[in-house]
């Protein structure tokens, strides 16, 4: 009876496995998400119900950093399905979404911080 279950114990120390790299890419994304939504709500907060119209591109970026790091990773290890150049077209997806995000959501905050 002590054997079997010394034998179980051994059985689910063995048998645990870490969270796959997408797994825990997506989890940071969501750790930045929170963080945003954090900013957003405690300004709206204390500057007296205050919005900040226009930044929502600002939300595409951490999108888009999470899939490049995935597909750069995957392009790495050889395991991309789109092959090679999937995964740089891919890429310039990604980065033209940083970009927009950028580019329309960081006038938006700044106006938003201005007036």
């Amino acid at each position: 009876m002590a054997e079997s279950r010394a034998d179980e114990t051994q059985q689910e120390q063995g048998s645990y496995s870490p969270a796959s790299f997408e797994k825990r890419a997506a989890a940071w994304m969501g750790i930045v998400y929170m963080l945003m939504l954090l900013f957003i709500l405690n300004f709206t907060l204390f500057t007296g119900g205050r919005e900040l119209p226009g930044t929502f591109p600002l939300f595409l970026i951490p999108v888009c950093v999470t899939l490049a790091v995935v597909i750069i990773h995957r392009l790495k290890s050889g395991a991309l399905p789109g092959g090679r150049a999937g995964g740089v077209l891919a890429l310039i997806g990604c980065a033209a979404g940083v970009f927009f995000g950028l580019a329309l959501g960081v006038p938006a905050l700044i106006s938003a911080f201005g007036g």
